[in-house]
């Protein structure tokens, strides 16, 4: 089953947990499964335990999300195929901005011009300085200097990944990847230990494009990954903005084709910044990169006393239910606070620490 017919079971049945439960003929009731499918569905569910399969996922150490936590990001869960298991590392608070954020995905080729490079750097260097959250793959090319310009101008940037989060590929982008997962946030649909492979790459696209409000192709060949992106981005209802290059540059062709579609063109470092102040204005404060944190000695009682429980060194959640007391649901529903207020982090294995 392939995120397409699992977003449409949660839609039926209003959860995934309703949709285990459901027997063969509700299951027949939904777009997509047929006979044959349900009764191998029905079996399957037999020899599995979700509470076991959860458990050794969480033993592994990897951190991830489903559409039911609260940190997936709501934006990437609109389109049709949104992943069912999202693996991350970094600042998790990015996941949501997304949702009240400008966000705009920058891509292109992995052999871009000093043109191409020069102007993906001039319009990241833009955005980052009007709070835009830039979105890209972490490939070489367009993607790295996308990625590594908007950390240098001090922006917020997020990185999805063809491997695991805690692969590195290519290597040469060993560094900018430890640097996103400090100050950015990395995304993957893959477990940890992923390996690259071919069939990843264009699959990831549709993350980037799903998370992105605006599409930008700086640089791209007229057989590009990035086409692939500014395609599905088409599809999901986003903007998609392309620049305009050279004939005599065969990654030019790309986005003139692009332009030719109907893309709207850039024609100075400035016209995302005033194409995203013309949509709908966001309902929350941008996020600042050095954003100032408010001291213990003011958190409201329920905050504090959960601060209480959590030290420099990691503890359990169930540990923290045991110390605080109260039901857990609140105290995830706290716990999120404070990591958005970055005074505590979500560590492997379901533990929380201070920062």
């Amino acid at each position: 089953m392939g995120p397409i017919l699992l977003k449409r079971l949660h839609s039926h049945f209003g959860s995934l947990a309703a949709a285990w439960q459901a027997d063969g003929s509700q299951l027949l009731e939904v777009e997509g499964i047929g006979l044959s499918l349900a009764s191998s569905l029905v079996e399957y569910r037999q020899a599995v335990d979700p509470q076991t399969a959860l458990a050794q996922c969480e033993h592994q150490g990897a951190n991830f999300w489903t559409p039911a936590d609260r940190n997936y990001p709501p934006l990437l869960y609109e389109i049709a195929d949104p992943p069912p298991l999202l693996y991350y590392r970094g600042r998790t608070e990015l996941a949501t901005a997304v949702q009240t954020m400008p966000s705009v995905a920058i891509v292109g080729t992995r052999d871009p011009s000093d043109y191409g490079q020069r102007w993906t750097r001039r319009i990241a260097q833009q955005l980052a300085a009007h709070d835009v959250i830039v979105v890209s793959g972490l490939a070489s090319g367009i993607d790295r200097h996308a990625h590594s310009q908007t950390l240098d101008s001090g922006g917020l940037t997020m990185a999805v990944l063809g491997t695991g989060v805690n692969r590195v590929y290519p290597w040469a982008n060993y560094d900018l990847q430890k640097r996103i997962a400090q100050t950015g946030l990395l995304l993957s649909e893959h477990p940890n230990d992923t390996p690259p492979e071919r069939i990843h790459f264009p699959r990831r696209n549709r993350i980037i494009a799903g998370l992105s409000r605006v599409v930008l192709v700086t640089e791209a060949p007229p057989r590009s990954g990035a086409l692939i992106t500014a395609r599905l981005a088409n599809d999901y209802g986003r903007e998609v903005f392309a620049l305009p290059g050279s004939l005599d540059n065969p990654c030019s062709l790309g986005c003139l084709e692009l332009i030719r579609q109907g893309a709207q063109m850039i024609l100075d470092d400035t016209t995302l910044i005033q194409a995203l102040g013309q949509m709908p204005q966001l309902d929350c404060p941008a996020l600042s990169p050095q954003a100032e944190t408010l001291p213990i000695s003011e958190l409201p009682p329920d905050l504090a006393t959960l601060m209480a429980a959590i030290g420099s060194e990691p503890v359990k959640l169930d540990t923290i239910v045991q110390q605080v007391a109260k039901p857990t649901g609140e105290i995830l529903s706290n716990l999120m606070q404070l990591e958005l207020m970055d005074l505590v982090t979500q560590l492997p294995g379901n533990c929380y620490q201070r920062r």
